[in-house]
Parts: C-alpha cells; sequence; structure tokens
C-alpha cells in the first residue's frame, strides 16, 4: 500500500508538472492568445470576451471601443492614435470611456463576432446602459485623434441623454438667465457660458473636459442669439468668450487670453482660464487640478515613446545583423496550416453576408486553393470538401453557415484548428509577422505551384486575381486591403505568354509593400523589410550589392523563387498528425510525425486499451492546462485522501 500511494503521488505530480511545461510552451507559440497592443500604462481599458459584459454592458457612461487585430499592420499603426485620443478624454470618463478588444485572441473572436466586426480596425460607440444584443450598432470612422474626438461628440449629442450627468450639449440661446438657471440642479455652485460659432466644437470639449464636476459646476454655449451677443456686450471678433453668470442675473467675463503667448488652441485657453478662475474663487469643493498634470505628462511620455521607437528603428537599421540560420530555413507547413486555419475559420466566416460577388470571389480563392496548395492529403481533401459543400449553394450563404463547414473534420479530410504558431514567420514579437507573413509566403506558393504543375497553356492571371478578390472581399486589415487594391489596379496587363507572369507580379508587389513599410512602426526590429531575397540568401540575384528596385537579375531570381517556394522546400518537420476520437468527429488529438513526407500521412483509429488509456491522460493534462489552479487544489485533496486512507488501514491492520 505505501509503494502504491507513493507511486500516485508522484504520478500526480507529474501529470501536473507536465501539464504546466505544457502550458507555458502553448502560450509561447500561441501569441494571440494574450497580445494586446496596448499596456495597463495606456488610458485603455483592455476589454476581453470574459470581462466585457461585466465592464461594458449596463454601464453608467458611454463607452468608444476599438476592435482590432493584433496582426493588423494598420491596428498597429492606429494604436498611437487611439492612445492619443484616450489621453486627450481622460477627463471626459464620467460620460464616456475608452478601450479595446484584440479580435485575433481566441477568446475574444466570438465575441467580435456577435458585434458583427467584419474590418479592423473598427471604432463603435456603446450607450450608456446598453443592454447586450439590443444597443444599436454606432460605427465611428477610425481617423486621426482630432477627427475622432469631433465625430465622438457628435454621436455623444446625438443620444440625446438627459442623465445628470450628460452635459447640456444643446445649445442655450435665449434671451433669459432664469431659463438657464432652471435647467440646473440646487447643488450646482458656478453657472458658465462659452459664446462661440454654431459649428465649433470647443464649448463641447469645455463641457466634457470638466464633466466629473457635474454636481457643481454646469457649463453651457450660445452661438446664434445675437442680441444675446449684444447683452453680453460682445462681436463676432471677441469668440470664443467665456462668462460666469450669476443667481442676480449678474455677469462676469472670465479672462482667456493670459496664456496667447502660446498657440495653444481655444480649448486648452479656455480650459486654463476656467481652472485658474475656479482656483482663486474657491467656486469648487475639492477641485483637483492634477487630472490636467496627468494629461500633460501622458502626451508627454507618448511623444517620447515614438522619438525612442523611431531612434530604436534608427540603430536597428544600422546594426542588425542577419541570422543565416534564420534567413535560410525553409517555408514551414505549420504555418500554411495555420494561417489557413485562420482565414478559412475566422477571416472568411467573419463576413455576415457571402453572397454575389463576395461568393465568387470565396469559389475562385477555393478553386485556387484545391489546384495549387502544396499541402498534405488530407489537408487537400478538406479543401475540396469545404469547396464542394459551398458550390451545392449556389445563392450563397452566411459566414456563420460557411464556419460550420470549415469546422468539420472528418479521418481522412481535415485541417488542424490547435496548431496555433508561426516558426517561419514567427516574429520577436507576438503582433509581429505571423499572418500577413504567411498569407505573402502562401501567395508566392501558389505561383510557384501553378508553374511546376500546369504542363498546357496557363492562366496567369487565375492566381493574382484570386488573392485581389480575396483580398479585397475577405482581408480584414481595411486599410491594408485598400493598399493591395491600388497595387493590383494594373492586374489585366499581365503577360499571358510568359508563364513566369504571375510569380514576377507578385514577388514585386512584395518588394514595393516592404520598400514602402521599412522603417514603419509596424516592422519587427529583428527581421527589417528587405528588398527580397537578400544577397545573401541569393548572393546570384542581385547585379550590384545595393537595394534597389531594378537591382535583380529577373533569370536568376525567378529561379530561386521556383526554388524557396517549391513543394519540396517545405518542411514537415514541426507539422502534427491527428488522431479523431469517437466520441467527436472534431474532436482532433495531435499525434507527433517528424520527417514524414506528404503522402505518408493516415488516421488511426483508437482501438486498444492502451490507447485509451493516454487518451485518458491527455484528457487529465488538458484540464490542468485550462484550470491549474483548481487541479492543484483538487491534487492536494486526493493526496491528502490517499496519505490517510493509507494510514487508516495500516491502523486497523495492526489492532487487535
Amino acid at each position: 500500500m505505501k509503494f502504491l500511494f507513493v507511486d500516485v503521488y508522484w504520478y500526480l505530480i507529474l501529470l501536473t508538472i507536465i501539464a504546466l511545461i505544457r502550458q507555458t510552451s502553448s502560450a509561447a507559440v500561441s501569441p494571440q492568445n494574450s497580445i494586446s497592443l496596448y499596456t495597463e500604462n495606456d488610458k485603455v481599458a483592455i476589454l476581453t470576451g470574459q470581462n466585457f459584459s461585466s465592464i461594458v454592458y449596463q454601464s453608467k457612461t458611454a463607452w468608444l471601443i476599438e476592435f482590432y487585430a493584433s496582426w493588423c499592420g494598420h491596428c498597429q499603426s492606429y494604436a498611437n492614435t487611439y492612445r492619443e485620443v484616450a489621453i486627450d478624454i481622460w477627463g471626459w470618463r464620467t460620460v464616456v470611456r475608452i478601450g479595446a478588444i484584440n479580435c485575433y485572441a481566441d477568446e475574444n473572436s466570438a465575441l467580435c463576432d456577435k458585434h458583427n466586426v467584419s474590418t479592423y480596425p473598427t471604432l463603435r460607440l456603446i450607450e450608456p446602459e446598453a443592454l447586450m444584443n439590443t444597443s444599436k450598432i454606432i460605427t465611428l470612422s477610425a481617423s486621426d485623434a482630432k477627427g475622432v474626438e469631433k465625430e465622438l461628440i457628435k454621436k455623444l449629442v446625438d443620444l440625446k441623454r438627459t442623465d445628470k450627468t450628460w452635459p447640456h450639449f444643446s445649445p442655450f440661446n435665449r434671451a433669459s438667465f432664469e431659463d438657464l438657471y432652471s435647467r440646473i440642479s440646487s447643488s450646482v455652485k458656478l453657472v458658465l457660458v462659452i459664446i462661440e460659432k454654431g459649428d465649433d466644437f470647443t464649448g463641447r470639449q469645455i463641457m466634457l473636459d470638466f464633466s466629473k464636476y457635474y454636481e457643481q459646476l454646469a457649463i453651457f454655449r450660445m452661438t446664434t442669439d445675437r442680441k444675446l451677443w449684444y447683452k453680453f456686450q460682445i462681436n463676432m471678433t471677441d469668440i470664443p468668450a467665456l462668462f460666469a453668470i450669476f443667481p442676480n442675473n449678474t455677469v462676469e467675463q472670465i479672462d482667456t487670453k493670459q496664456n496667447t503667448k502660446e498657440k495653444i488652441g481655444s480649448r486648452n485657453l479656455l480650459n486654463y482660464a476656467i481652472r485658474s478662475y475656479i482656483g482663486q474663487r474657491q467656486f469648487i469643493d475639492n477641485f483637483d487640478d492634477r487630472d490636467l498634470e496627468e494629461i500633460i505628462q501622458s502626451k508627454n511620455a507618448l511623444e517620447n515613446m515614438n522619438k525612442k521607437r523611431k531612434s530604436n528603428q534608427d540603430n536597428t537599421e544600422k546594426n542588425t545583423l542577419f541570422n543565416k540560420n534564420i534567413i535560410h530555413q525553409k517555408i514551414n507547413m505549420v504555418d500554411f496550416e495555420t494561417s489557413l486555419s485562420y482565414m478559412l475559420r475566422r477571416e472568411i466566416s467573419r463576413v455576415q453576408e457571402i453572397r454575389g460577388e463576395t461568393y465568387d470571389a470565396l469559389v475562385h480563392w477555393l478553386i485556387v486553393l484545391t489546384k495549387y496548395f502544396p499541402g498534405r492529403e488530407p489537408v487537400m481533401n478538406y479543401l475540396k470538401r469545404v469547396l464542394s459543400k459551398v458550390k451545392e449553394q449556389p445563392n450563397g450563404l452566411t459566414g456563420k453557415q460557411f464556419r460550420e463547414l470549415a469546422d468539420t473534420n472528418t479521418p481522412d479530410s481535415y485541417l488542424p484548428n490547435n496548431q496555433v504558431r508561426y516558426e517561419y514567420c514567427a516574429g520577436s514579437s507576438p503582433q509581429y509577422r505571423g499572418y500577413p507573413c504567411t498569407l505573402w509566403a502562401l501567395f508566392h506558393a501558389l505561383t510557384v505551384s501553378q508553374v511546376q504543375l500546369e504542363t498546357k497553356r496557363m492562366n496567369t492571371i487565375e492566381i493574382p486575381s484570386a488573392i485581389k478578390y480575396f483580398i479585397k472581399n475577405f482581408f480584414g486589415c481595411r486599410h491594408c486591403s485598400e493598399n493591395f487594391m491600388k497595387e493590383t489596379k494594373d492586374i489585366h496587363q499581365l503577360d499571358s505568354q510568359n508563364k513566369h507572369a504571375a510569380i514576377i507580379y507578385l514577388w514585386k508587389i512584395h518588394n514595393r509593400v516592404n520598400k514602402r513599410l521599412h522603417g514603419d512602426d509596424t516592422e519587427d526590429p529583428q527581421h527589417p523589410k528587405i528588398q527580397f531575397p537578400s544577397e545573401s540568401l541569393c548572393p546570384n540575384c542581385r547585379l550590384t550589392n545595393d537595394n534597389s528596385d531594378n537591382n535583380f537579375d529577373l533569370s536568376n531570381t525567378i529561379n530561386f523563387l521556383l526554388q524557396h517556394y517549391s513543394k519540396d522546400n517545405i518542411d514537415l518537420s514541426s507539422v502534427e498528425n491527428f488522431i479523431i476520437t469517437h466520441d467527436s468527429k472534431q474532436n482532433l488529438i495531435p499525434r507527433r510525425e517528424r520527417g514524414t513526407s506528404l503522402d505518408q500521412y493516415s488516421m488511426i483509429e483508437i482501438t486498444n486499451e492502451s490507447t485509451q488509456t493516454s487518451g485518458l491522460i491527455r484528457s487529465i493534462i488538458s484540464m490542468i492546462q485550462r484550470f491549474p489552479l483548481y487541479s492543484f487544489i483538487l491534487l492536494v485533496i486526493i493526496i491528502i485522501f490517499v496519505r490517510r486512507r493509507y494510514y487508516k488501514g495500516k491502523r486497523k491492520r495492526y489492532t487487535l
């Protein structure tokens, strides 16, 4: 019994250690599950599928939310703009708060789908006290910071809220101060009026800047009533103007010209004037000026961060020594299968209605994949089955219906859905390279495969055209898609007589994109965007050693591309074969196969007792990975229970 207890004890501990090691390993190769473009230091709430409902729904404030994908280059660039917005409206948080959610993370994808997010980045305003699936969709343009703030103000005004915390956005253009005082509560100690042009946003910005003092401070704006302007003894040249209104119908103009030595804008002029006035007169209890200091510090920190990033990029460009082992590595099949899984199960299925041109683009893309993707036999069977099922619905289908097709795996027809990692396209940080990098590799591999498979006259435009309309209709990065449409506007001019035309065409586009993005915020500092192939990767591809666009020996470059992206150059050492359990055809369990050729993969049925036992062990490990804390507590309880039973039995055995 003692040995049994020791065996069980160490067996359970070993299982826990293995599971936690695998969990750590999985986290290292599954970056989309944890990566956020924002940190706790940003004034952006990091939302997830787990905390979204409790934070956003039924909130007392409105929420401005960015739905983004961490792999999306434009989202990475836009993050600084969004940080700027968050800093600038930090004082508005009594009325509206700002958050962001990474739709690329598995845990967040379902929530993004519920919100019908089809492209990234998408900005949505969710009104106060909104309920799940009942609030109207309010979308904002992902423009520059000032544009977002102005549009946000318009949307907040349109909500027409009457809460006491809500600013008095509508202009007050009556001549009676009594009417003005009738709108405020008895707790208000100071009433301010901003006189400005009707299309000016300054007054509404100031209302939001001081909105947290709504119980003691009321701010109104006046715009069109010139009679009232005369009452204040001002004219057009004096606006924006600021006045304090008192219960005895007297007014006091507040000087806003104290900071005119610097061009700081009318919003800042009024902001400083109000803070100075409140500080001198002590109208507001517990008035805290630290908000403004915090905003200024955050803006300076953001500016310094951008300068530091630019400096690091410059230093990296000067000092980067390419790792030749990395540069010469083969394309990895695990990258292709990971990108295909995300593409089919997330990108395409995200589109609500797949009909008309979108349906045609999907069919065209699936046909190209089934003809030219250099995949394993079960994956090719999977692609053919998906294409066949889509063709059975010529009138189109919904994204949800397509997701059901894409999620279905059978013993001889499957696409792994738990290989969430990149090897050839792994970046130095999770947001770098990944999915877009693998797509480019896939595009090149398809054009090479076409040349190597087709013996008759080729349709040179077939693959570039399929790629173009896939990107147009399904690629999540909106800005990237628009740029790709510009790059491929001359697609119909491809030389139909040159069988290498598609290879050359996509290679040139890729290098133009690399040139445009070199030094950009989205560039991986450890993998600078170069004119491909590099001289070290293909010495014979360069005419001279400079990095210009026209510096390539076309014949040698074509030969290199034909070899580099060929089926024979695909690394299979990391790809996984799968066992399908009896309980569900969807349940794929990986079985590592190294050095296996494309034609040697086969599915194995679980039939004997030892395999069932290993399945049980995998289930236990999976449970420990998902619930490590609870599993540890359970382990302790089991050990205590077994130990007590052991000693209890021991005492009974020696009792007369």
